[in-house]
């Protein structure tokens, strides 16, 4: 692993391996979560993804990609906590199998210099308003055509109830009444904003040379910048729990319950193997006992972000069982939190997840995200040390843990004629 500062703020890490025939090229663009840059980041995005200056259609632009053998080109939006990134990503043939001696390594980083650095559009009008508002129409499209997906919807739902006002509360892909609010100049002067102050990462994995790559990162001219990034997002606890109830068209009742459970930096393979045992693997208790056992439910899981300090339970339940289901999801928390782990059920969920994480390393776009992931925050270690620490997590320290758990959040939606709001 190589890793190099080529100007303040802009790093190039580099993970040289044999392993693949591909090389995966991912350049992120990082800064906090600002209600201001949210929604012009992610239609910004949808431009570069779209066309370039040089590219100046869908059609030209998939025509370069195809004259790079095939080459697979994509820019998504995500947050980690308080961050939001977006991510373009391209993957190439490596070098060795091209016949005509040219370099798709070089075509590949002179692509993203372009697409980055000479989008469409000027900076009089901004991104090209035709093209613009199409990309405003598609995202506004598959943001109203989520409200179909029940399960989707009733988690965003639930944490716009938790977040309340807070930025946090905002999907990384923004909201239909603040994209609706983008200009072509607004979404354009915020994307050249991001590309002179983000923080930015290029994470090559591939079998290249690390001089030849730092070389053609620095190519692409990005400036100093200073920017000091927190993941972490602390919520003050709410006196009570906060109960919701939605009516909606479904057949099957959602139900999502939230609690405040933060974890110290330390603790964070504690966390892991705590939510593997309650709710995230396939062995889960809350699968087994609520489930399997119980029959309350149609599905169900649970899902914990150390970077919110934030424990969620997610089911599909039939509207008569609700209240049951509350009581048992809440005594299987009770239960972690009072006794200890017997030795057999911690080894087996150990090695669940230790097999989840080594089926990654197969898979350049994972191993690519994991090096993002470790260098912003800062949390750099081996695949070894990774499953070593695994291994370490006691069952005293997840009862520990999970006594931190606080009930902050009751929602369900449940049957009836569709509440418009």
């Amino acid at each position: 692993m190589f890793t190099k500062e080529i100007q303040q703020g802009v790093f190039v890490h580099v993970l040289p391996t044999q392993q693949f025939v591909t090389t995966h090229i991912a350049v992120n663009f990082t800064q906090q979560l600002n209600k201001k840059t949210l929604n012009e980041r992610v239609l910004a995005g949808n431009m570069l993804e779209t066309a370039s200056k040089k590219y100046d259609s869908q059609t030209k632009l998939t025509q370069v990609l195809n004259e790079m053998m095939g080459a697979a080109f994509g820019v998504e939006v995500f947050k980690i906590g308080q961050l939001h990134t977006i991510r373009l990503q391209l993957n190439l043939v490596h070098d060795s199998f091209v016949t005509t001696g040219k370099s798709l390594l070089n075509e590949g980083f002179d692509f993203l210099n372009e697409v980055i650095n000479a989008p469409m559009g000027n900076f009089d009008e901004g991104f090209t308003p035709v093209m613009f508002d199409r990309q405003k129409e598609v995202a506004l499209d598959e943001i109203a055509g989520l409200k179909e997906d029940k399960p989707f919807y009733a988690l965003r739902q639930a944490l716009d109830t938790y977040y309340g006002p807070s930025i946090q509360a905002t999907p990384a892909f923004g909201s239909a009444k603040g994209l609706a609010n983008v200009t072509a100049q607004t979404a354009w002067q915020i994307w050249q904003e991001s590309v002179a102050k983000d923080r930015i990462d290029i994470v090559v994995v591939g079998d290249v040379d690390q001089v030849q790559v730092t070389q053609l990162a620095q190519m692409m001219k990005f400036t100093a910048r200073d920017n000091a990034l927190s993941a972490y997002y602390h919520q003050p606890l709410l006196p009570r729990v906060n109960q919701i109830k939605v009516v909606d068209d479904v057949l099957q009742a959602r139900l999502v319950l939230g609690y405040a459970l933060p974890a110290a930096a330390d603790e964070y393979f504690i966390a892991t193997v705590f939510n593997g045992i309650f709710g995230s693997l396939a062995n889960s208790r809350l699968l087994l006992n609520v489930r399997e056992k119980s029959g309350l439910v149609y599905g169900i899981s649970s899902d914990y972000n150390p970077y919110t300090d934030l424990l969620l339970v997610e089911a599909g339940v039939d509207q008569a069982n609700l209240s049951l289901t509350v009581k048992k999801v809440n005594a299987e928390l009770q239960r972690l939190q009072q006794v200890l782990v017997p030795a057999e059920e911690l080894t087996i969920a150990k090695e669940l997840i230790k097999n989840t994480y080594t089926m990654t390393l197969d898979q350049p776009l994972y191993l690519a995200d994991r090096v993002y992931n470790q260098q912003l925050l800062q949390r750099i270690m081996s695949d070894d040390d990774y499953l070593r620490r695994i291994d370490a997590v006691t069952a005293t320290q997840i009862r520990d843990f999970a006594q931190k758990a606080t009930w902050q959040l009751h929602y369900e939606m449940v049957g009836g004629i569709a509440d418009e709001q």
